[in-house]
């Protein structure tokens, strides 16, 4: 597979590659990337459902949407040639998060043939600090995937 630089067909490719991730009550879109930055913009929508008792989002959900915006970002840099599954991933709860509309960005600190360095991180829509991770991916070829 070859990979993809215009803007556009990298959001078709990886938007076709992931939309056969489903958990149900989240939803994301890609809103913006560069392959040349290799960083990406994602627009979550977060139900209800997916809250704790406090009526914050689950930790686990949140380190899920890390997970997707470094693992997107590592695809864009590839240019939708590498999957980014992660060797590990330090995450920072900053702030409690509500349900509903969460920006998620990720971007590529150093891709190398054998591992990767990205960050991720989620915000309000006014751009105030929700989450931060930092994560170590092993660059892989996607699996089953056709060009």
């Amino acid at each position: 597979m070859e990979p993809i630089t215009d803007t556009e067909a990298l959001i078709q490719r990886i938007s076709a590659i992931f939309q056969t991730m489903a958990i149900p009550g989240l939803s994301g879109r890609i809103r913006d990337l560069s392959y040349e930055a290799g960083s990406v913009t994602i627009a979550f929508e977060v139900a209800n459902s997916l809250a704790n008792p406090f009526g914050f989002v689950q930790g686990g959900i949140v380190a899920t949407l890390l997970d997707a915006c470094v693992g997107i970002a590592g695809a864009v840099k590839s240019g939708g040639t590498l999957a980014m599954p992660l060797v590990e991933m330090k995450t920072s709860f900053v702030r409690p998060i509500v349900p509903g509309r969460i920006v998620g960005a990720g971007e590529i600190i150093r891709l190398g043939k054998n591992l990767a360095f990205i960050e991720g991180t989620l915000l309000t829509q006014k751009g105030d600090v929700l989450a931060r991770a930092s994560a170590t991916a092993m660059p892989i070829p996607w699996p089953n995937i056709k060009s």
